[in-house]
C-alpha cells in the first residue's frame, strides 16, 4: 500500500512540476495566437496561428516592420490583445499623408500593405515625434485597423511579445524577421 502511495506522490510531483514549466514558459518564452480580424491582411488573416516570442522584449530593442502583440492603450481589459507593425520606434518624425507614411522625412516603401483605395478618415495622430519608450503601430490593412493613428503611441511596456512565425494554416507558414 505504501508503494502505491508513493508512486501516486511522485506522478503528482512530476505533473506539477511539467504544469510549471509549461506555465513559465507560456508566460515568459514563447506563447501561441489566433488572429481575429483583418487589419493586418494581407500579412495575416483571420484563424491564422501565431508563434510569438516574449523574451526577446526583455532585452532587445524593437525595430522598424515588428509584428508585435500588445495590450492597446485606454483599456482596463488586460486580456485584450492587439496584433500590430511597428513603423516608427522613439524619436522618430511621422507624418501620413494620403495614406503615405513619412518617417524622418522619407517616404517608406510598405510592400506588405493590403493596397485598396484609401478611405480617409478623422485620424487623431497623423503627425508627430515618438516619445521616449513608445512606438507608433500600424496595421498592413490600413482601411481597416485600430492602431495609433487613432489611439496614439504605444507603450513599450504594454508589448507582450513579437511574431515570430505564422504557423497556421501549414501551407503558409512564414517567418517573421526584420533587418533594420
Amino acid at each position: 500500500m505504501n508503494k502505491k502511495f508513493n508512486i501516486i506522490i511522485d506522478w503528482l510531483k512530476l505533473i506539477g512540476i511539467a504544469t510549471l514549466v509549461a506555465i513559465l514558459i507560456e508566460n515568459f518564452v514563447f506563447s501561441f495566437a489566433i488572429v481575429n480580424g483583418e487589419s493586418m491582411f494581407p500579412t495575416l488573416e483571420t484563424q491564422n496561428r501565431l508563434l510569438i516570442a516574449r523574451l526577446p522584449y526583455l532585452y532587445e530593442n524593437i525595430d522598424k516592420g515588428d509584428l508585435i502583440i500588445f495590450n492597446p492603450p485606454n483599456t482596463n481589459n488586460k486580456n485584450q490583445m492587439f496584433i500590430k507593425r511597428v513603423v516608427a520606434n522613439e524619436n522618430d518624425d511621422f507624418f501620413i499623408k494620403d495614406d503615405i507614411l513619412y518617417i524622418n522625412g522619407k517616404k517608406q516603401v510598405e510592400e506588405y500593405i493590403c493596397y485598396e483605395e484609401y478611405l480617409p478618415r478623422d485620424y487623431k495622430h497623423l503627425e508627430g515625434t515618438v516619445p521616449k519608450n513608445m512606438v507608433f503601430v500600424m496595421g498592413d490593412n490600413r482601411n481597416d485597423s485600430n492602431d495609433s493613428r487613432m489611439f496614439g503611441f504605444v507603450s513599450k511596456d504594454n508589448i507582450k511579445g513579437k511574431v515570430v512565425f505564422k504557423i497556421w494554416p501549414l501551407d503558409e507558414m512564414q517567418a517573421f524577421f526584420t533587418y533594420d
